[in-house]
């Protein structure tokens, strides 16, 4: 049987730790197994060994031997044995690989992880209790590996898939229909009147083409209401518009918005790119 090399820690609780001269000692009885001694994080002794065997079995069964051996020759008797892991000596240099802190993820890189806006991402923090590391006065600290694996999985993160789709109502999709499309330099396959209504509040394209000059709109009035619900699903992106852009505006524009779709509002939009060559709309003037 072809044997493996392995990685034995075992460790003790021990009242107090052996002076120097005697952790030197049980260095040189145990260096044929490159072994490591010190203190485990409850303040015990630990002791590492490498060795070759047949199984972890084999491996913990002798490591433990060859350690207990090692303590009784020089009059060493701890309280007693806490434990012992056994590690392929590939995973424990994979671990030995890993940070000492991982990364971790507050709101605003949930947010970022997933698509979403900071309000959308606070919604998400049930699903994402199995990542939680602590919660500060700040807000919640996750895993970022984990939350990425929710967004991989979970939350609709890859591309040409939906998990679940998003409910929207009749002018939230054609508004993100429409977004979409004049994004793209195409046209909505079905227009209908709330393609018009959304159509009506455009007033153009601005910066590298894909973001769009949206109209102000009152608070209450039935596109800022769908353009709402479209941020908080995380569809959209908004700002407000830059001052070397109002300079070629005419007056009225200060409360003006810039959207961009998110790729999750690309893909459930439902809306491709345009054929190369296809006119889009006017830059804004």
């Amino acid at each position: 049987m072809t044997q493996t090399s392995y990685n034995v820690r075992v460790e003790y609780d021990v009242s107090e730790l052996p002076p120097d001269p005697i952790i030197s000692a049980l260095h040189e009885d145990l260096s044929r197994y490159d072994a490591s001694i010190g203190s485990s994080p409850a303040g015990g002794l630990t002791v590492r060994l490498f060795l070759d065997a047949d199984s972890p079995v084999d491996a913990g069964t002798r490591g433990v031997e060859y350690v207990q051996g090692a303590l009784l020759k020089h009059e060493i008797y701890p309280d007693r044995m806490s434990g012992y892991e056994v590690l392929t000596e590939e995973e424990f240099d994979r671990q030995q690989a890993l940070p000492l802190v991982p990364e971790l993820a507050g709101m605003a890189e949930v947010a970022q992880i997933t698509g979403t806006t900071k309000q959308r991402a606070s919604q998400l923090r049930p699903a994402l209790a199995p990542y939680l590391v602590q919660e500060l006065a700040s807000g919640p600290v996750y895993l970022a590996e984990g939350v990425r694996r929710f967004a991989d999985k979970e939350y609709n993160r890859t591309p040409g898939v939906r998990r679940t789709e998003i409910p929207l109502s009749p002018l939230e999709r054609a508004l993100l229909e429409t977004l979409a499309a004049t994004s793209f330099g195409t046209e909505v396959p079905s227009p209908g009147a709330g393609h018009q209504v959304a159509a009506g509040a455009i007033e153009g394209v601005v910066g590298n083409g894909h973001q769009l000059h949206l109209h102000a709109q009152p608070d209450d009035s039935d596109v800022a209401v769908a353009l709402g619900s479209l941020l908080e699903h995380g569809l959209v992106r908004t700002r407000r518009i830059y001052k070397k852009e109002m300079k070629d505006l005419d007056a009225g524009h200060e409360e003006d918005l810039v959207v961009s779709l998110t790729g999750k509002g690309e893909r459930h939009s439902g809306i491709t790119a345009g054929a190369a060559g296809s006119a889009g709309p006017e830059e804004s003037k």
